[in-house]
């Protein structure tokens, strides 16, 4: 028995689009499939949590514990990924207590705060990072273990802290590997 889904099962859960050889673990909790858009070459680890709209490109690794939370958006791009128990929040409520904070109170009560997660081509999540919305992790920006993401990260940059900020750039080798890759498949 396989602790990932099958072909036939992904397709059962309603996704709004997949692509091939993607991985999703039984133990990954996907809430409002109809708003998920997966690509090729994607896998999604145990006790992932993937709610609202999100759209994630090709070669991604969602690692294990981590959550995609896509009231506002999440976009992932091409070649991303996300260590284990990695937060992304493209929605949260206003704790300054002009407003109510929780799904079960009226929503006229509460000031809840959208904005687009963007993780461009090659960009990395270290384990237990926490994005707020509208943020975008340019271009092959990285960052550290328990970096909290409150601002937008610059191209090929690593990145660490709380709150985040850049330490050195990051080098682009890794696209020549990927030129590399799809030479050896055919694909110029």
């Amino acid at each position: 028995m396989s602790s990932y889904y099958t072909k036939e099962e992904l397709k059962e859960l309603g996704l709004a689009s997949i692509g091939d050889n993607v991985s999703i673990s039984k133990k990954a909790s996907i809430y409002g499939a109809n708003k998920i858009k997966i690509g090729n070459n994607v896998r999604i680890d145990d006790f992932c949590i993937l709610s609202g709209n999100i759209t994630i490109g090709n070669y991604v690794h969602i690692s294990a514990y981590t959550a995609l939370y896509g009231g506002g958006t999440i976009e992932i791009g091409d070649y991303c990924g996300c260590s284990p128990r990695c937060t992304l929040f493209s929605a949260t409520d206003d704790f300054s207590g002009e407003y109510m904070i929780s799904p079960m109170v009226p929503e006229e009560l509460t000031n809840v705060i959208k904005g687009p997660i963007k993780m461009c081509d090659y960009s990395q999540l270290g384990a237990n990072s926490i994005v707020l919305p509208n943020v975008t992790l340019h271009e092959g920006a990285a960052t550290g273990s328990f970096s909290f993401v409150n601002k937008s990260l610059d191209e090929w940059t690593i990145n660490v802290g709380i709150p985040v900020k850049t330490i050195k750039p990051r080098e682009k080798n890794i696209k020549q590997l990927v030129k590399r890759i799809g030479e050896n498949n055919g694909e110029v």
